[in-house]
């Protein structure tokens, strides 16, 4: 199925959970965000959140600076 990711789509295989996703981008959890079509999801339930066909991910990572 195919998802968008910040605006670029992927493809990934049904039943796909944010945690999965993010280990198959290779994106560390610490320090980020997940919204699932604007809305935003709780760490917490990373591993029983399952990803639609055409869901809308935006990933956004914190960064240090000033």
């Amino acid at each position: 199925m195919t998802i968008n990711i910040n605006n670029q789509s992927q493809s990934v295989l049904e039943n796909t959970s944010i945690s999965t996703l993010l280990e198959q981008l290779n994106i560390v959890s610490k320090g980020v965000a997940i919204a699932v079509n604007d809305i935003v999801i709780s760490k917490t339930a990373w591993d029983e959140t399952c990803l639609h066909a055409n869901d809308s991910i935006t990933i956004i990572q914190a960064t240090q600076g000033g």
